[in-house]
């Protein structure tokens, strides 16, 4: 049996879980796991090391676990920079265009200017 499919149905009920739960469960199934634990659910969940040891602290730490004062609406958030601003691609554009080659039969493009010049652009 591979040892992905093992865990089918942890990634399931983790799936359907809002930020708050999935953390707690995905802290949960790497203290079952014991020792790597943490790092095998990161691989198999994407979650972020902090996320699930957040998890496991607030599993350790609290007798009983309180529903979430706080969570954040599905896609709260910062919002991208070219949703507050959708000129900024070409202003960039404009500011990279004379420093800037690559293949024209290709989307693969470089540039030559540093991060500095081309923020003082």
């Amino acid at each position: 049996m591979s040892t992905n499919k093992q865990y089918t149905w942890w990634l399931k009920a983790i799936s359907g879980a809002d930020e708050v739960q999935a953390r707690r469960f995905a802290g949960a199934i790497a203290l079952e796991i014991g020792w790597g634990g943490i790092t095998k659910v990161k691989e198999l969940t994407g979650m972020s090391h902090s996320t699930i040891s957040k998890g496991i602290k607030e599993l350790k730490t609290s007798e009983k676990l309180e529903l979430s004062k706080r969570l954040r609406a599905h896609g709260g958030g910062r919002k991208k920079v070219e949703e507050k601003d959708p000129r900024i691609i070409n202003d960039l554009e404009k500011i990279m265009d004379e420093n800037t080659s690559g293949d024209p039969m290709s989307l693969l493009k470089w540039t030559n200017k540093w991060l500095f010049a081309i923020s003082c652009g």
